[in-house]
């Protein structure tokens, strides 16, 4: 599936974005707690989603594409948390919002095609 590599290199620069954004949340004063949960739900849908091409059976794949969904879903949870929170702008953490919820919808849509 051509959208399946795709959102492999979409999810590992979208992991390497949040990376960086972390550093902005430490000197914008974001509590540690939160840049952490920030961090790893960010970095964790690349992983799972890489992760869901070792997979051995058609079970698996869909577990693992589904574990990469609940960390975009986390990780949105985290900015509305972080940008309400700290009364950030809405651009400071816009873009990611707005590449996470495209990238939500492709991986959900690989999980219902894999389904049927």
């Amino acid at each position: 599936m051509k959208y399946d590599s795709d959102i492999k290199e979409r999810t590992k620069k979208f992991a390497i974005n949040t990376i960086k954004k972390t550093f902005l949340l430490k000197e914008k004063g974001v509590e540690f707690s939160l840049r952490d949960q920030f961090l790893r739900s960010g970095t964790s849908i690349g992983a799972n989603v890489r992760e869901a091409k070792a997979s051995s059976t058609k079970k698996e794949l869909i577990r693992f594409y589904e574990i990469a969904l609940r960390s975009a879903n986390e990780l949105d949870y985290w900015i509305d948390v972080i940008s309400e929170g700290y009364n950030f702008e809405n651009e400071f953490l816009e873009q990611d919002k707005k590449e996470l919820n495209e990238i939500s919808k492709v991986i959900g849509s690989i999980v219902v095609n894999l389904k049927k």
